[in-house]
């Protein structure tokens, strides 16, 4: 088969490389020259375990990266995977997502599409949106019926980190407006992966992606909310949640922390973007809601340690109070990724810079660079290097390498009352350590 892929960040290049290896030539069209750069050297522009292995072994063999779509190849598919992110606007409480996107990537298709090929969705989108956006869009594009042309979403959902064996392994989501459509959306994701599940109409697609991220993301804020509630009875909220679920089969509650990434932080929104209101939508933003909340609780926790800035707010060039080091930018530490795209981390770190205090930045994996464009603070290499004259350290994510940050590699090495805020419980030989300063989730809000 042959397929394009129009846009290829972490979704479309990680499905066109998985695609590749499993026998089908795909051809990829990107915007961003910063992405196109990195491919010409055969490397992705993220962190994904084995995906540069992968591109070095199918780059202009089976996986090609074209301006535009040749009109002398025979496209069995076109898969949208551009972004939906979120815009500044805000509607009754409720974050609205950009779809402009999605609308630039079927236009950037009109020279080579002629209602033969089948479209897929693989994009987030709000219930109703390939039906009654993309549908009328590509009719009118090719001068066709809706029911003639061949339209589907195919829903992505892979976690970082995992993309390629999960690409491979998990059952792939289809749905089609017509029976060709669904027969050649089961061809496609068949040379893939084996278990390719057929949704029973467009909109139970739409939803089946929106309810597997929004179940989390709900399922979060319980955890979030016990280990607060927790506080209250001056109960390390993290450790009641553990002995609650040790050995009992019943119990599956969700361990505390920040709730992000380009997909968690957003989805919810989408789903409830265009629901009729009902208790059922309010219960989903009031969850949602819940897990942004702990960014504030965190600054409010720092206030409270260094004071509320008051007297050293920041200029635009950077903080001139207390030093706070911020590690963990990463929206996740495990499996290990590079993305800082709705990181919790970055909004924390924003809001302590805007609160008046001098903002360090560290990440075992992500980009220097794109740690250094984001405008809040000095970036460092090293831990060691980025805690030394900081009055407080923030651990934001949980990556494995936490561990080997022992007493005498930061904490003894630092001055002037050094503390460590440990979200994840990341630093487990420092949390143990009587004369360490450090709290984590589950006792930093204990009322004393």
């Amino acid at each position: 088969m042959n397929i394009g892929i129009i846009g290829l960040g972490y979704v479309g290049l990680t499905l066109g490389i998985a695609a590749a290896d499993n026998g089908v030539t795909v051809y990829g069209t990107e915007i961003s020259d910063h992405i196109k750069s990195c491919l010409r050297e055969n490397k992705a522009h993220f962190y994904e375990p084995g995906l540069n292995n992968l591109i070095r072994r199918h780059n202009g063999r089976d996986f090609f990266v074209v301006e535009e779509f040749p009109g002398d190849v025979e496209f069995d598919a076109f898969i949208i995977t551009v972004g939906t992110p979120l815009t500044d606007e805000v509607v009754n409480n409720v974050k609205q997502p950009n779809f402009d996107y999605i609308r630039s990537a079927l236009k950037s298709i009109k020279p080579v599409y002629n209602g033969d090929q089948m479209i897929i969705l693989r994009s987030t989108v709000s219930v109703g949106t390939t039906r009654n956006v993309v549908m009328p869009f590509l009719s009118e594009l090719c001068g066709r019926q809706q029911d003639d042309i061949r339209v589907g979403m195919c829903p992505e959902r892979t976690i970082e980190g995992k993309a390629i064996y999960e690409l491979t392994h998990l059952p792939q989501i289809i749905s089609g407006n017509n029976d060709t459509a669904v027969d050649i959306a089961q061809r496609l994701f068949r040379q893939i992966t084996p278990f390719v599940i057929k949704a029973g109409s467009i909109e139970e697609a739409e939803l089946v992606k929106l309810y597997c991220n929004t179940y989390r993301d709900m399922t979060f804020a319980i955890g979030n909310a016990f280990c607060m509630a927790a506080q209250k009875f001056g109960v390390n909220g993290i450790d009641a949640i553990l002995h609650a679920n040790e050995g009992y089969g019943r119990s599956n509650i969700a361990y505390p922390g920040f709730v992000a990434g380009p997909c968690l932080e957003k989805d919810a929104y989408i789903l409830i973007n265009n629901m009729p209101d009902c208790d059922s939508k309010d219960f989903i933003l009031a969850a949602r809601k819940y897990n942004e909340s702990l960014e504030d609780m965190v600054v409010e926790w720092v206030e409270s340690r260094l004071g509320d800035g008051k007297g050293k707010r920041s200029s635009k060039s950077g903080g001139t109070g207390e030093v706070i080091t911020v590690s963990g930018m990463a929206f996740k530490g495990q499996p290990e990724t590079s993305d800082l795209r709705g990181s919790s981390s970055v909004y924390i770190a924003r809001k302590l810079k805007d609160a008046g205090f001098t903002v360090n930045l560290h990440d075992f994996v992500a980009s220097r660079e794109e740690m250094e464009d984001l405008g809040i603070g000095e970036v460092y290499s090293e831990l060691t290097d980025a805690c030394r004259n900081s009055r407080l350290l923030l651990i934001l994510n949980n990556h494995k390498k936490y561990s080997d940050v022992l007493y005498d590699k930061v904490f003894s090495r630092s001055e002037r009352g050094f503390a460590i805020f440990d979200a994840w419980r990341a630093c487990a030989e420092l949390y143990y350590s009587d004369d360490v300063d450090i709290c984590t989730l589950g006792d930093f809000n204990i009322s004393k």
